[in-house]
């Protein structure tokens, strides 16, 4: 059941990471005119066409390859897996023309209390790599290990920078953007999915293929100009068509935290 789950929700997200990809290259090439280039939505179709093939091909293997997907992975992307899908929801509405992100007022309660499920979640998690990492038996990390593992910190980061964006936006709003909350939880997921995938890898669990080693790689670059970009926006040194994600106001609120 673990395996079956773990194959199915890689290969769920893979689908709709490379859709929104598409989705996202429509936009710069239908408003190209209008805005000129955008580097957040190049910087998203970069990230798209990599996370999307890296869940793709993770899930493939274990569905059909032999690969045994492992408790930890199922947990890190099915918490990862709700956000995911809102957050994709609300550009697809966007995309045909709906309103596509939502106002939070205030600090609601479950608001409050996430940052403490969120540092438990990540203590928890982490601890139970260690734990995976000590008692099994460990193999000479690949290439594969290593583009994971710079992975964790590039998402981290660009976590940050939207979170840092959210608060930044918090006074003058008077709450918060739907879709800038599900980027600050998604990056971060998406960040400790690849922790699990180096865990399992270096334990012998996870092998290192050839095409995953292509997609890891790739995803190292997207990820660099996807952090440089946010980065960029939340310092206000980069002008793009959203002027940096998480820029909405209390009424008619545009997706500007996921798309150009």
């Amino acid at each position: 059941m673990i395996v079956a789950l773990v194959a199915a929700s890689n290969i769920i997200l893979g689908v709709a990471y490379t859709g929104y990809g598409m989705m996202t290259a429509i936009e710069m090439k239908r408003d190209w005119r209008t805005f000129g280039f955008s580097h957040f939505g190049a910087a998203w179709i970069c990230m798209a066409f990599t996370c999307g093939p890296h869940h793709l091909d993770h899930g493939l293997h274990v569905a059909v390859a032999g690969r045994t997907g492992g408790p930890l992975d199922l947990l890190a992307v099915v918490v990862g897996l709700p956000v995911g899908v809102l957050w994709l929801w609300l550009r697809v509405e966007a995309f045909l023309g709906g309103r596509g992100d939502r106002f939070v007022p205030g600090d609601p309660r479950w608001l409050r209390a996430a940052p403490a499920a969120s540092g438990l979640y990540v203590a928890g998690l982490g601890a139970a790599c260690i734990a995976v990492l000590a008692a099994g038996p460990r193999v000479m990390p690949g290439l594969a290990v290593w583009a994971n593992v710079i992975l964790v910190g590039l998402y981290m980061a660009v976590g940050w920078f939207v979170l840092r964006t959210q608060l930044a936006n918090r006074p003058s709003m008077g709450g918060w953007s739907v879709s800038g909350l599900s980027l600050s939880v998604i990056f971060p997921t998406c960040a400790l999915m690849h922790l699990v995938w180096a865990t399992y890898a270096v334990t012998g669990r996870y092998q290192q293929d050839g095409h995953g080693l292509a997609i890891d790689w790739l995803s190292v670059p997207a990820g660099i100009y996807f952090l440089a970009v946010v980065r960029g926006l939340y310092r206000e040194s980069l002008r793009d068509w959203n002027d940096g994600p998480g820029e909405v106001s209390k009424g008619r609120l545009e997706p500007v935290d996921a798309a150009p």
